[in-house]
């Protein structure tokens, strides 16, 4: 694989930040443990800067240890173009810097970037351990790359890294996530019980329809942990089985097993499908009764679950609680608002978003057009739609003139 000759630097320089300490003391009178400390002490992107400077400065900039630092300080402060760039002018990197900037690719979802640094690595004749087989084989798994995740796979087997427990629990992902769910099932078989590898199995059966293969892995797992039954109920979900969905919620409840949030959105997600209002109306009690945060996560999928089930009084109650608001709760609650004939509180909804400067997206626009449809607000369902494509660039699609349609032939009948 080829690997580029210099690695990418994303965005633009790191500005500075008001409470940002970018000049600390000299480092001359630092050992190496006290500017490794300072390294892991810094919360933003300039503090890292200074240091480095001053390590140029001192001819320390080669040391490895303060390379692995430097790395993993970018990375925690979002600036991997900048640990990037740190790499390209180190001499002679070992497994442990190129685990470190390989790391910092997969975290920050450059998993491309994190093959072709490997395949540079492996040019260089440097082995890699049995962490960067792990890291890299979650890149793989993320990216989708099979041919690459089997090399890898042949390299562990080669290298005596298949026992390894995390290596072998990236190349179940890997063909999970990748739909070679035989040999996902090979490779899990091989290992001892682990509820962490049986939810990876559960979530790989029911992302490809296969609910059934899915409730079997989890039948046979011993000590079920919150994400495991989360696992379950989502793939349920997914798959359309939302009373199987709630029944597994009741059984989790009866195992005393406390759910989070991801648990709570998709048990009302099935309410939300099947109308089953006073389940919702139990599982948002539980949410406060155990002080589970109304977050936007949260939010927006109460005010989808009440909207859904007639209740738009107590959606909108959410809608006023919920301390932040992004687009999605915005469209949510227009939409709710226009499905229970509520056509111009949804259209005051739709101004106070734009005020916000908020930007609609293709979903905001089918939302506040159906309330102008069913509302008879036909002219202003018009500017809407005009706007679409002016003021906001969001494309129409065949449901945006389905509204319009609609709209056009509720008036006509009102006329006639």
């Amino acid at each position: 694989m080829a690997f580029p000759a210099s690695l990418p630097f994303s965005g633009p320089s790191p500005k500075p930040h008001p409470n940002s300490n970018s000049n600390p003391k000299s480092l001359k009178s630092l050992n190496q443990k006290q500017i490794i400390l300072l390294l892991q002490k810094s919360k933003h992107i300039n503090q890292v800067l200074s240091i480095h400077a001053q390590l140029i400065r001192n001819g320390l900039s080669q040391d490895p240890f303060l390379v692995f630092e430097l790395l993993r300080s970018c990375s925690k402060c979002h600036a991997i173009g900048y640990a990037s760039r740190i790499f390209q002018y180190t001499q002679k990197p070992n497994v442990y810097l190129y685990t470190a900037l390989i790391d910092g690719f997969v975290s920050s979802g450059n998993y491309l970037d994190a093959i072709q640094l490997y395949s540079r690595m492996l040019n260089e004749s440097v082995a890699p351990d049995n962490y960067l087989m792990a890291s890299i084989l979650k890149a793989c798994g993320s990216q989708l790359a099979l041919r690459e995740g089997r090399e890898v796979h042949g390299r562990a087997l080669k290298l005596g890294f298949i026992s390894n427990r995390l290596v072998k629990l990236r190349i179940v992902e890997l063909y999970g996530n990748s739909g070679e769910l035989e040999d996902a099932r090979q490779v899990f078989e091989e290992m001892p019980e682990d509820v962490v590898a049986s939810t990876v199995m559960i979530s790989s059966y029911s992302g490809q329809g296969l609910v059934e293969e899915a409730g079997a892995v989890f039948g046979g797992v011993r000590r079920k942990d919150t994400v495991c039954w989360t696992a379950m109920i989502d793939g349920f979900v997914k798959n359309g089985e939302m009373n199987r969905a709630l029944e597994a919620f009741r059984r989790m409840q009866g195992e005393n097993v406390r759910p989070n949030e991801v648990t709570i959105v998709c048990v009302l997600s099935a309410c939300s499908q099947l109308g089953a209002l006073e389940i919702g109306r139990w599982v948002h009690s539980y949410m406060r009764k155990y002080e589970i945060e109304l977050n936007l996560f949260v939010g927006n999928a109460l005010i989808n679950m009440y909207s859904r089930c007639g209740s738009i009084d107590e959606a909108h109650k959410v809608f006023d609680e919920m301390k932040d608001r992004d687009v999605i709760t915005y469209n949510t609650m227009i939409s709710g608002l226009s499905m229970n004939g509520k056509s111009r509180q949804a259209i005051e909804l739709f101004r106070v978003m734009i005020k916000l400067r908020l930007r609609p997206t293709n979903v905001t626009f089918v939302g506040a057009l159906n309330a102008c449809s069913h509302g008879g607000l036909v002219d202003f369902g018009f500017k809407i739609f005009d706007s679409m494509a002016r003021d906001y660039r969001v494309e129409r699609q065949i449901e945006h003139y389905g509204c319009m349609v609609a709209g056009l032939v509720g008036l006509m009948k009102l006329m006639t």
